[in-house]
C-alpha cells in the first residue's frame, strides 16, 4: 500500500536547532547512583500535548526538547521519563523567553543522576512552576537499515539509477498517516548537487525535481526508496542522517506534529556531552535488604537476604558477595554466589572472634553494602533456631487523618531465625480485628486506617518467621475526635473539548483530616435550554475524566470537586491553559500551504465527524479558499490552483466544518 498522505512541511515549521542532527563522538560520562522509583505516581500527562507548546523526543540521543510554552517563559520546569511504574529519568531547567528548553543537548541541561535510555513507549512529562503539566509518549518508529542500490545503467541522464533504500519498523502506537522518513545532509543543497534540499523526505511535500522518492508502510514495517541522478548525489544521501519521524497529533494551533518523536539512525545513545551523567549500563544494583546472619558452627556463618533489584536498563545482577571483616588482621573474608542466590555460608573464620558482616550485589558494579550486624563465631554447632522474640518499644499515636494511627516498634531478637515480616492489628473492645496492616521484615512502623475517632483499641504487633510468630503485649490507644475537614480544591491542568464530549485532567486535591473518597466532574450548560448537566465520578486516585453526550456548539462550565466523609472540596482551580468554559464541537486538524509561484493552495486535515460534514477554508481576509467533504476515515483535502486568495495577508487560515468545528492555523509558503 503506497502512502499518499500529505506530509507536513517540517523544514518550514521547526526551529533551526532541530535540523542540526550531527553525530557525537568522544563522549565522557561520570558514575552516578542508580535511579529506581518504582510505583511512583506520574504527574498529569496527556497524549499528545495540548499546545500551543510541544514536546519533541529524540530517543537515540536520549534528548527531550520543549518549544512554544511562552506562557511559562522564565519558569522552572521538571522533565520526567517513566517506563510503566518506574521513574527512569529526571531533569530540571528554566524555560527561556520563547517557551523553549532542551535536555541532553548543548545549551540545555543534563539529566539528574543517570541519563535514561529513552525507548518507544516511554512517557515524557514536563511540569512547570505554575502547576501546568504536559506530556507525550515516545513513538516506536525507527530506521533499521540503510542500503545503497545500483540499478542497470542507461543512456538517459534523467534516469535515477542510484538508490538509497531505507527500511524500518514500528509498533501499533504509530499511525502511518503520521509517519515520515527523512534524510538530512546540508551538503545536498549545495551545487553541483541536483538535490537542492538539505532534508529530503517521504511522503514528499510535492513532486521532487532533484531526486525521486517512493515508499510503502504496512504490517508494522516501512520501506522508502530514494532515487538519484548521479553517484555523487547518492553518496551525499548515504552520508546524511536517516530519521523516522512519528507524531501523535496534527496541529491545532501554531505548532506542527504534536508529540513528535525523531528516531535518528546511527545516533549515539546514552550519556550526553562530556561531564554529563553516564547511561544506565554503569548503574549499580540497589543494596540487598533484610540481611540475617547466624552462626553455623566451627568457624562458619550463614547469611540470608531479600533479592535486590537493578535500575531500569542497567546490567542484570551477576551475583552476591558475603563479606566478613577481620578487624584483627585488617582484611576481609568473603564468598561470591550466583545471581539467584538469597543465602550463603562463609567458612574459614576464627572461633571466638567477632566479625562485622555485609552483603553486596554485583552487576559489573557493586551496590552499597547491606549490613548484617556483628556476629561472634563459635566452635560448636548452633542450637536449633526458635521463633523470634516479641517486638519491643511499641508506640501508637494519631496520624494526620482522623481514624488513622501510626504504630512504631523496635525489631526483636531473632533467636537464630529470620524475621519475615510483621502483622499489626487494632482490636476492638470485643476482641474482633478492626484494622490490620502487614509490614516488611525491615520495617519499624505501619499505619492502621478505618478506625472510629473517639474509640479505644488494643494494638498488637506480631513478628513472623518460618519457625513461628511472636506477638508483643497489646498497647491500648484511644483515638481523638477532631472535627472532620473536607479536602482542598483540585487543580485542573487540561480541558480538551471533543465531539460531543470534554476530557478534563486535574492534579489531586490534598486531603483534610479524612481521606479523599473520589472526584466528581460536571459540565453544566451555560444555556438553560440545553439538556441537564453531565457528570462522571472517579475513585480516590482518579486524575482525569471524560464527559460524553454533550451538545456540540453549546457552551458548558466545567467543575471538579473532591469528595470525602467530611463533604466535598471547594470547586477546582483552573490553570492558565485550562479553560473553565468549553464548547464541544467537531474536532479538526489541518495544515495549509501556499505555492506562491502557482497561486495554489493545499489545505489538508481530519475531522471527528464523518457523516454529511463539509470543510470550508478561508484566508485571513475571510475569502473562501475552497471546500471539501469529509471522507469516511475523517480525512479531507482542499486543493485550489490559480486561486484569487493567493495573497494570504497575515498567513492565517480559518478552517470550519458544517458540523460546528473551527480552528485557525498558520499557513506556510513556497
Amino acid at each position: 500500500m503506497t502512502r499518499t498522505t500529505e506530509k507536513n512541511a517540517r523544514s518550514a515549521t521547526v526551529p533551526a536547532w532541530l535540523m542540526g542532527r550531527g553525530r557525537r563522538t568522544g563522549l565522557v560520562g561520570v558514575s552516578a547512583a542508580g535511579l529506581i522509583l518504582a510505583g511512583a505516581t506520574a504527574v498529569m500527562a496527556a497524549n499528545p500535548p495540548a499546545g500551543p507548546g510541544n514536546i519533541e523526543i529524540f530517543p537515540d540521543r536520549d534528548m527531550v526538547a520543549i518549544e512554544g510554552y511562552s506562557a511559562q517563559a522564565g519558569q522552572n520546569v521538571v522533565f520526567e521519563v517513566r517506563r510503566g511504574s518506574d521513574l527512569i529519568g529526571v531533569a530540571r531547567g528554566v524555560v527561556d523567553s520563547t517557551g523553549f528548553y532542551e535536555i541532553n543537548h548543548p545549551g540545555g541541561s543534563c539529566w539528574d543522576v543517570v541519563t535514561p535510555d529513552i525507548r518507544g513507549g516511554d512517557l515524557i512529562t514536563v511540569t512547570f512552576e505554575d502547576g501546568v503539566s504536559d506530556g507525550a509518549t515516545t513513538g516506536s518508529a525507527a530506521v533499521t537499515s540503510v542500503e545503497g542500490v545500483d540499478l542497470p545503467a542507461t543512456a538517459d541522464p534523467n534516469d535515477a539509477e542510484w538508490q538509497v533504500v531505507v527500511k524500518g519498523g514500528h509498533g501499533a502506537d504509530v499511525n502511518t498517516a503520521r509517519l515520515a522518513v527523512e534524510i538530512v545532509n546540508p551538503a545536498m543543497r549545495e551545487a553541483p548537487s541536483r538535490i537542492g534540499e538539505r532534508a529530503i523526505g517521504w511522503p514528499a511535500d510535492d513532486a521532487p525535481t532533484g531526486y525521486t522518492v517512493d515508499g510503502v508502510a504496512e504490517n508494522g514495517e516501512f520501506t522508502v526508496t530514494y532515487g538519484f541522478y548521479s553517484a555523487a548525489d547518492r553518496a551525499l544521501a548515504l552520508a546524511g542522517a536517516p530519521t523516522a519521524l512519528s507524531w501523535l497529533a496534527e496541529p491545532t494551533g501554531v505548532e506542527a506534529q504534536l508529540g513528535l518523536t525523531l528516531a535518528e539512525f546511527g545516533e549515539i545513545s546514552g550519556p550526553g556531552f562530556g561531564g554529563w551523567p553516564a547511561g544506565p549500563a554503569t548503574q549499580a544494583p540497589s543494596a540487598p535488604t533484610d540481611v540475617h546472619v547466624a552462626p553455623a558452627g566451627d568457624g562458619s556463618i550463614t547469611a540470608s537476604w531479600t533479592a535486590a533489584t537493578v535500575p531500569a536498563d542497567a546490567n542484570p545482577i551477576t551475583g552476591y558477595q558475603l563479606i566478613a571483616e577481620d578487624t584483627v588482621l585488617g582484611q576481609e573474608v568473603s564468598i561470591k554466589v550466583g545471581a539467584n542466590a538469597t543465602s550463603a555460608q562463609l567458612r574459614g573464620l576464627v572461633n571466638g572472634q567477632s566479625y562485622p558482616i555485609t552483603v553486596v550485589v554485583l552487576n559489573g558494579q557493586a551496590s552499597a553494602p547491606a549490613s548484617g550486624g556483628t556476629i561472634e563465631v563459635g566452635g560448636e554447632a548452633p542450637a536449633e533456631p526458635g521463633a523470634p522474640g516479641a517486638p519491643t518499644g511499641v508506640t501508637v499515636e494519631d496520624a494526620a487523618l482522623a481514624g488513622e494511627v501510626r504504630v512504631s516498634w523496635t525489631a526483636p531478637a531473632t533467636n537464630g531465625t529470620r524475621v519475615t515480616g510483621y502483622t499489626v492489628q487494632a482490636l476492638a473492645e470485643d476482641g474482633t480485628v478492626a484494622a490490620e496492616a502487614n509490614a516488611a521484615a525491615n520495617a519499624s512502623s505501619a499505619n492502621l486506617t478505618g478506625l472510629t475517632p473517639g474509640s479505644t483499641y488494643s494494638v498488637v504487633v506480631t513478628a513472623t518467621s518460618a519457625t513461628g510468630n511472636t506477638a508483643a503485649e497489646p498497647t491500648s490507644h484511644t483515638l481523638a475526635s477532631p472535627e472532620l475537614t473536607a479536602p482542598s480544591a483540585a487543580h485542573v491542568v487540561r480541558v480538551q473539548p471533543g465531539n460531543g464530549s470534554v476530557t478534563v485532567e486535574w492534579q489531586a486535591a490534598t486531603a483534610g483530616n479524612t481521606p479523599v473518597t473520589g472526584y466528581k466532574l460536571t459540565a453544566t450548560p451555560v444555556d438553560p435550554a440545553v439538556p441537564a448537566p453531565a457528570a462522571v465520578e472517579t475513585g480516590p486516585t482518579g486524575t482525569s475524566g471524560t464527559l460524553t453526550g454533550l451538545s456540540n456548539s453549546k457552551a458548558y462550565t466545567i467543575d471538579v470537586v473532591a469528595t470525602s466523609a467530611a463533604g466535598d472540596s471547594p470547586s477546582a482551580t483552573f490553570g492558565p491553559t485550562a479553560p473553565k468554559t468549553v464548547t464541544p464541537a467537531d474536532q479538526l486538524t489541518a495544515t495549509a500551504e501556499l505555492r506562491t509561484d502557482k497561486r495554489e493552495w493545499r489545505v489538508v486535515g481530519s475531522a471527528s465527524i464523518t457523516a454529511n460534514n463539509t470543510i470550508t477554508a478561508k484566508n485571513s481576509a475571510g475569502v473562501t479558499i475552497g471546500t471539501a467533504p469529509v471522507q469516511a476515515d475523517g480525512s479531507w483535502t482542499i486543493r485550489s490552483a490559480r486561486n484569487s486568495t493567493a495573497a494570504i495577508g497575515n498567513g492565517k487560515v480559518t478552517v470550519t466544518s458544517s458540523a460546528g468545528g473551527s480552528i485557525t492555523i498558520t499557513a506556510t509558503t513556497k
